[in-house]
């Protein structure tokens, strides 16, 4: 099956990037068998590969694979006002959970919101994550990809 586009998640390449990850032969086996689809970094996600230890590889890395940032939309409203939507939801499911304070942070809503409105196609948007029971929890606009369920 190919895909217009597929944003990807940053522990999909993080695991790529870490022969000792768990998910690190699903990752690999997931970017080589869409390796002629289109594949992108949210920039949460490009700004987070970035801050691994050895981020010099990290380009290299990119650079096989084909994998280029996307910042579209992240100047709009739209981007940043879908985060904060789904952020706020969230935290008010973590409060009436009786859970103390977020477990998440920012830059996976701004992920899912980027995938969501960053997307030229014109079909669902496509995000491929290890991630998938919360992106389709609170982004169930997207079509979400768990490279380890393949």
């Amino acid at each position: 099956m190919t895909f217009e586009v597929i944003f990807l998640d940053t522990n999909v390449v993080i695991a790529a990037l870490d022969p000792k990850d768990l998910h690190h032969q699903a990752a690999v086996a997931f970017l080589e068998a869409h390796a002629s689809d289109p594949m992108v970094l949210p920039a949460a996600v490009y700004t987070e590969v970035l801050a691994v230890p050895r981020a010099e590889l990290v380009n290299e890395f990119l650079s096989a694979y084909r994998l280029r940032p996307i910042f579209a939309g992240m100047e709009s409203p739209g981007v940043w006002g879908l985060a904060a939507e789904r952020f706020a939801r969230y935290a008010e499911n973590r409060r009436k959970s009786g859970k103390q304070g977020p477990r998440r942070i920012l830059a996976d809503f701004l992920i899912g919101a980027q995938a969501m409105t960053g997307s030229a196609v014109e079909s669902s948007p496509i995000l491929a994550t290890f991630d998938a029971r919360f992106f389709r929890r609170y982004f169930p606009e997207l079509s979400v990809l768990n490279p380890a369920e393949r």
